[in-house]
């Protein structure tokens, strides 16, 4: 069960070493930032950020306070926490509290404590949940942090050519390995042109630094890359030839991931949150200057640069933090991490480990509770539009609310 807890978070004398920390730690995140394989990081650096993370983004220094006899959500986050910001304001603004539930966040890179129950929920990345459910781990998918945010880059050289995607045959394609970005193009390329691996090469490197560097240097011809290191690959000489969305508009990225056994005995805790992130993403849309004023105090960055970096749609390869589960994305994915031979022959298919109904039940209350906010209507037929090939959809969820 979750546990009930009575203590406060107190922000003690930590904030004022981030002051120091903040220039420091800010080149880091940003190269860390929406990357979905952390494992590279080895060493005195790793130990290095992951201090500086800890001080800077501790829940000991979230201006939030328990109250008591809330049931308490222990959530994993990435280090680059900064990118967010509907996660932010759902905790910071005391949100996901008024529906209940306090949540527990701490900042690792790995899985680990999730698959072995150690926290209730994982908020980021998509390939090592969906491939080790599919496998037989006791994970459930149900919820979304954000989708978009990828950059599509190439060399000089090969820039007119490859601006068509039909031209990219018998070239190849820098990754990190089960990536958002690898599974995307590899879907895409399947459907659009029936390329196979045959066609396109997929090349494997430890970290999205590294795949910038091969294609600079010619090894590698294209490079999808997290949006945040945009400056990195553009000083490289590398050009932009097009934001992911545009081969595949609205693809799903990071998702959130439960531990099976808690989520099936704490489901309403799991729609409390939920209601809480729904909210939050209302005020994400309708009031900007409090969005960024959250991130901005967990981030102990500036306003341009929050701004920058949460609501610059250019910029961030459009980059959206819907909650929405959106099945229909995740499931193309999931094939597309069939062909590449990550799933076993004997997996269990998709909607066997991911669950809508908690979302849809948590927006079904608030919109009962507000029943005159059109917003949240839209959110029901985006709901709608982006899981009906979740099975027997059109039996359990009416196409309007």
């Amino acid at each position: 069960m979750i546990n009930h807890v009575k203590r406060e978070n107190g922000q003690g004398e930590l904030r004022f070493l981030v002051k120091s920390l903040k220039e420091k730690l800010s080149n880091f995140i940003e190269a860390m930032a929406m990357g979905h394989n952390y494992n590279y990081i080895h060493g005195n650096q790793f130990i290095y950020c992951t201090l500086i993370a800890f001080i800077l983004f501790s829940p000991f220094v979230s201006c939030s306070k328990k109250k008591a006899s809330l049931p308490e959500l222990k959530l994993s986050n990435v280090l680059a926490s900064n990118y967010t910001p509907v996660i932010s304001i759902s905790v910071e603004d005391g949100i996901a509290e008024k529906y209940g539930v306090h949540p527990e966040i701490q900042y690792d890179d790995n899985f680990e404590p999730l698959m072995t129950g150690k926290v209730d929920a994982k908020l980021n990345a998509l390939g090592i949940p969906l491939i080790s459910g599919a496998n037989g781990a006791d994970l459930v998918l149900f919820a979304g942090t954000m989708s978009g945010g990828h950059i599509v880059f190439t060399n000089k050289s090969l820039a007119e050519e490859l601006k068509d995607p039909k031209n990219w045959k018998g070239h190849s394609i820098a990754v990190t390995n089960q990536s958002t970005q690898l599974l995307v193009l590899s879907a895409f390329l399947k459907e659009k042109y029936g390329y196979s691996a045959d066609d396109v090469k997929f090349k494997y490197f430890d970290s999205n630094q590294a795949v910038i560097a091969a294609v600079a240097k010619g090894d590698v011809d294209i490079v999808p890359s997290p949006y945040a290191l945009r400056d990195t690959a553009v000083s490289s000489g590398l050009i932009q030839i097009a934001d992911l969305v545009d081969y595949y508009p609205d693809y799903a990225c990071c998702r959130q991931t439960a531990y099976g056994a808690r989520f099936r005995s704490d489901r309403q805790v799991y729609v409390s949150w939920v209601k809480g992130l729904i909210e939050s993403w209302k005020l994400y849309n309708s009031d900007q200057k409090e969005a960024i004023r959250v991130v901005s105090q967990v981030t102990r960055q500036d306003e341009q640069w929050v701004y920058d970096h949460i609501y610059d749609r250019e910029r961030t390869g459009y980059v959206s933090y819907n909650p929405d589960p959106f099945y229909n994305g995740v499931l193309s994915q999931f094939d597309a991490c069939i062909d590449q031979g990550y799933i076993n022959d004997n997996h269990r298919e998709l909607a066997e480990y991911f669950d809508i109904s908690v979302y849809a039940d948590a927006l079904r209350e608030v919109i009962k509770e507000n029943p005159d906010e059109q917003f949240y209507k839209d959110m029901w037929a985006y709901f709608v539009d982006h899981n009906n090939k979740y099975p027997n959809f059109e039996k359990n969820y009416s196409s309007t609310i």
